[in-house]
């Protein structure tokens, strides 16, 4: 059952975030010394807290959230096995997003019996709460924190991410195994020999059996063309037979005014009409935008 507060102008209602609450009990000292006054000014007495209104808001906010989710975090990660600095990556990282999922380790945290659940809390303490010792929560989370990743899986996806990490996973500020992760990818620290296009030509004539090196020509992409023609027979098949006439009367040259005198129409709108909307049956066939709804057709 969800706990309720009271409010002002109307009935009782559950008390957002309030799952929370345990886990802030749980957080150090040193911690939550860096979350400013507000997370600070939280009582220390559960009861207290129940009955503060002003504390009471502050636990149903975004911010309060934001920084149990930091926290959660910065607690969690130097558990998981990278020997790396959380900062070093994005939100993007698998290993950084999992960290930043408060839930996933409240709940097992609260399986153990290491925290009580809220409701328990506004039951049953009566008294301020003391920090727990770094040294508690430290046996804590290497315990709890491997338990969870191999219940969920996480720890191999983490691996596979780790194994072929891309630029989406580092953060935008500078680090040294982002520097490394760049330098492996285009190759940078293997140096290799310059040599001039006529040794190269030279060199693969004589693997070659004396056949001669041929740039290829950039305008020339056969497969492309092939492609795109194939998409284009595709499309057409799809049209009927009067659509089919326009599209041709129109590729061959023909103003809309000669295909509307060709094929009976009163005037070239109705044509135009057709064309628009053949376009913009090519543009969802497709799924590329060539601006048929912007007017882009001339007479």
């Amino acid at each position: 059952m969800p706990i309720m507060l009271t409010r002002k102008d109307g009935p009782p209602t559950p008390f957002r975030n309030a799952e929370y609450i345990p886990f802030y009990y749980f957080i150090p000292k040193s911690i939550l010394s860096r979350c400013g006054a507000e997370l600070n000014a939280i009582p220390r007495n559960p009861q207290e807290l129940f009955h503060n209104r002003a504390a009471c808001e502050f636990v149903e906010s975004d911010l309060f959230r934001l920084l149990i989710i930091d926290a959660t975090a910065f607690m969690v990660w130097p558990y998981m096995g990278f020997g790396e600095y959380m900062e070093i990556y994005s939100g993007y990282d698998p290993a950084w997003r999992f960290a930043h999922c408060p839930d996933y380790w409240i709940q097992e945290l609260t399986d153990e019996g290491i925290l009580a659940s809220a409701g328990e809390l506004f039951k049953g303490c009566h008294s301020e709460l003391g920090y727990v010792p770094e040294w508690q929560i430290d046996i804590y989370l290497r315990y709890i924190v491997p338990n969870v990743m191999k219940k969920h899986r996480k720890d191999e996806i983490i691996q596979v991410a780790r194994e072929y990490p891309c630029f989406e996973d580092f953060d935008f500020r500078k680090s040294n195994q982002k520097t490394d992760f760049i330098r492996k990818w285009y190759h940078t620290r293997t140096k290799h020999p310059m040599i001039s296009l006529e040794e190269f030509q030279e060199a693969y004539a004589d693997a070659h059996g004396g056949q001669e090196y041929e740039e290829p020509d950039p305008s020339q992409n056969v497969e492309e063309t092939v492609v795109a023609q194939a998409l284009v027979d595709q499309f057409k098949a799809t049209l009927s037979e009067k659509d089919m006439q326009i599209l041709e009367l129109r590729m061959s040259g023909d103003t809309l005014e000669k295909i509307a005198e060709k094929l009976g129409y009163k005037n070239h709108s109705g044509v135009l009409k057709r064309i628009r909307k053949i376009g913009q049956a090519y543009e969802a066939y497709t799924g590329v935008d060539y601006g048929f709804e912007n007017d882009k057709i001339t007479g």
